[in-house]
């Protein structure tokens, strides 16, 4: 897990303390993911594909999907100690 998978994890958790009541939408969350890394000179091609990031994450079970994205107990454990390290 890198810190772009990462990143994807962060707009998750910040969409749910924001307090919406709802689960992020898919459209919202590549939104998201693209304005915070326009300008990250460190970006590959291959670094920005978030389809496959989302879809990586989903089957490791750290987020899941219903009626948008929500991080699982896993996807909170592993951002959380990303935090604190």
């Amino acid at each position: 897990m890198d810190k772009y998978d990462l990143l994807i994890l962060d707009i998750i958790n910040s969409h749910k303390e924001k307090g919406f009541s709802s689960n992020i939408r898919l459209a919202d969350l590549e939104r998201e993911y693209w304005k915070r890394i326009e300008n990250d000179q460190a970006l590959s091609i291959g670094h920005g594909r978030v389809g496959e990031r989302i879809t990586r994450l989903y089957i490791d079970e750290h987020i899941v999907n219903r009626n948008g994205y929500t991080l699982t107990k896993r996807g909170r454990v592993v951002l959380q100690e990303e935090v604190n390290a």
